[in-house]
């Protein structure tokens, strides 16, 4: 993602929505009574990404829903551009749509949180803030809550998103609701094209450094990690494909370029079958995640094709 704040009462168009409000550190709030701003990311921006961008491990969860907006895509980005061909892709934004509805996962930052975070988002250049109204999951009812997104400042050109930020989308909105499994592509004109996680071990390899990456339990600083690991891995003669990591004796015992750590991720990885809809979920056992939605309250997207 990318944003930054905007104070006019518009709608702008990325990644994540926030609620001026005071919280409590039960409800996943630092201690001590500083103001927080829930912050609703429906891009990259789960909460474990968050935890690797801002330093702070405290940071948890809470479903949530932004009604009459759709998630969409637009570019061109090339921070996430880890597909094997390095095309530039696009990134997540909200545009206005009656009907539909935004799923993401809403996160309580400081102002000194959200203002470290503008810099990830690329404000006010690629992304500004705006405020919404929300639908919290928290404590087993949804709360009404006025929130404010990281949208794109132009979400005129569609670019489909490379495969490492689709998981990492994927990785956010499955957090939240479990029985997601299919990305909507779209833009502001329509659907363009639908995407589903195809097993780890079919994964490009940038796809799959993120998806090593966000699992660490002090996650990466994404997506800059996902770049420096794959240039490393080139250095010693790894490319492509997620499977040439299991060709390199080196790199998959711990000698060089993954630390141990992240090599038993990556084993684990490989040993998970699944894809779609039958890909291993693992997020509830993350204590990042604070709730989930239940599944009769997930709502599934409406797909229209573009003519």
């Amino acid at each position: 993602g990318s944003d930054a704040a905007n104070g006019s009462g518009s709608q702008p168009q990325h990644a994540v929505v926030v609620v001026a409000a005071m919280a409590t550190a039960a409800e996943g709030a630092p201690a001590g009574g500083e103001r927080v701003f829930p912050t609703f990311g429906f891009g990259s921006n789960s909460v474990r990404q968050l935890r690797g961008r801002l330093e702070d491990p405290s940071l948890r969860g809470f479903p949530a829903r932004v009604r009459d907006h759709a998630l969409a895509f637009a570019g061109p980005n090339r921070t996430w551009a880890h597909n094997e061909d390095g095309a530039e892709g696009g990134v997540a934004t909200l545009v206005p749509l009656e009907g539909e509805v935004a799923l993401g996962t809403v996160v309580y930052l400081t102002e000194a949180q959200l203002s470290t975070l503008d810099g990830f988002e690329g404000v006010p250049w690629v992304y500004n803030r705006g405020k919404y109204r929300a639908a919290v999951w928290k404590g087993g009812e949804w709360q009404d809550t006025e929130v404010v997104a990281y949208v794109k400042t132009d979400a005129s050109s569609f670019y489909p998103p490379s495969e490492a930020y689709c998981c990492a989308v994927l990785r956010n909105l499955r957090g939240s609701f479990p029985s997601m499994h299919t990305l909507v592509l779209r833009d502001g004109l329509g659907v363009r094209g639908t995407w589903t996680h195809p097993g780890f071990s079919q994964l490009g390899l940038g796809a799959f450094l993120f998806e090593v990456g966000i699992r660490k339990p002090s996650p990466w600083r994404l997506p800059q990690r996902i770049g420096e690991v794959l240039r490393e891995l080139t250095g010693v003669g790894v490319t492509g494909c997620a499977q040439a990591l299991l060709e390199h004796v080196a790199v998959m015992s711990g000698e060089m370029v993954l630390d141990l750590d992240e090599v038993a991720i990556a084993r684990r990885l490989f040993a998970s079958c699944g894809a779609g809809r039958e890909l291993p979920d693992d997020c509830g056992r993350d204590d990042a995640q604070a709730e989930r939605a239940p599944p009769e309250d997930e709502v599934p997207p409406v797909v229209f094709e573009v003519e």
